[in-house]
């Protein structure tokens, strides 16, 4: 009884290309958003993806993202919204504390000035999908739409790993094999965009 999940990030935004914090802040796609979710779109019609579901975080850039990708509007969770950086919201990435020694993520860095853990983010995409994914049928293709830091939380949830030096860009997707036997497995991270 297994489902197929695509977990995929949004495409470019204003804030992306200003080099500024948008967790919780929102900002629309880019035309190079545009073009990046419409070549999303294009190698999921290549491999003959079809989705029986779409889902994406409330937040504008990834319902946008979900919409041009699969051609239908989404069903919008807040548990896929991304990570709230706090205080450095809408500011320059240059501001952000630095990771401790060793560490992949922010861990709870963000905490004292009002933002998110990393690993309450990834448990909250992690119970709203595997919510969602029980109440799917057997065989089903979900496209999930999200966030840098959210996909990043929801993987360290899961355990799997990644290689040193892969970062979710701009519509990087990872494709997750669900059973609740097996709970989620990582098989591959994707990016549409290279040629």
């Amino acid at each position: 009884m297994t489902k197929t999940l695509y977990l995929m990030r949004h495409g470019q935004t204003r804030l992306n290309v200003q080099g500024r914090v948008q967790g919780a802040f929102d900002s629309p796609l880019t035309e190079l958003g545009i073009e990046q979710a419409t070549k999303a779109r294009a190698y999921f019609e290549k491999m003959e993806i079809h989705f029986d579901l779409v889902l994406s975080s409330t937040q504008e850039r990834a319902s946008d993202t979900a919409e041009l990708v699969a051609g239908q509007v989404p069903i919008r969770y807040k548990f896929l919204k991304e990570m709230d950086f706090g205080e450095f919201e809408a500011k320059e990435e240059s501001t952000l504390p630095s990771f401790r020694e060793g560490a992949t993520s922010f861990e709870d860095l963000l905490v004292p000035f009002g933002g998110e853990d990393i690993r309450r983010v990834g448990q909250r995409v992690y119970d709203g999908l595997r919510e969602v994914l029980s109440q799917v049928g057997e065989d089903e293709t979900i496209l999930a739409v999200s966030h840098g830091a959210a996909m990043w939380g929801f993987i360290i949830q899961i355990g799997a790993s990644i290689p040193a030096g892969v970062r979710f860009g701009n519509c990087a997707i990872c494709k997750l094999i669900f059973s609740p036997e097996e709970d989620f497995v990582l098989e591959a991270v994707i990016d549409p965009l290279s040629d």
